[in-house]
């Protein structure tokens, strides 16, 4: 976070999900315990496209694999959430991963300190990030 707050100096303006003609990330119907008609999904599927006040998109991929529980419409009117309340109401979605995966993804999570050295060390990526005008 430190590392993202210093060098991020865009405002998001946009959140689409709607990722081509056929794929509309916003749309969750799901139904019963089990959860049917969830989307499924991979860790490189893309949830989202962001845009940014200077025209600039980034996508947002899953990062996991598992079923869409449920995408974040408020991003859709309020896009600033994203960066102005991302630890609370702007997660961009929920998603269950496979029971079977679950204690792996766990066993690879970061605890705060170790998370925030690898922000400290990591190399700045290519493009930029966007984030809110209060903290541009």
């Amino acid at each position: 976070r430190l590392w993202y707050q210093r060098r991020v100096r865009e405002v998001v303006t946009n959140v689409n999900y709607k990722i081509s003609d056929n794929c509309d990330r916003s749309v969750v119907t799901l139904s019963g315990k089990k959860k049917k008609g969830a989307k499924f999904v991979q860790e490189r599927c893309r949830l989202c496209i962001v845009t940014c006040a200077d025209g600039t998109t980034q996508t947002v991929h899953a990062g996991i694999r598992g079923k869409i529980l449920e995408v974040n419409q408020r991003l859709k009117t309020n896009p600033t959430l994203l960066t102005e309340h991302w630890d609370t109401a702007g997660y961009v979605a929920v998603i269950q991963p496979n029971k079977c995966e679950e204690k792996n993804i766990f066993k690879g999570l970061l605890d705060k300190a170790s998370y925030e050295s690898h922000l400290e060390t990591r190399e700045p990526p290519a493009k930029r990030h966007c984030v809110s005008a209060e903290e541009g």
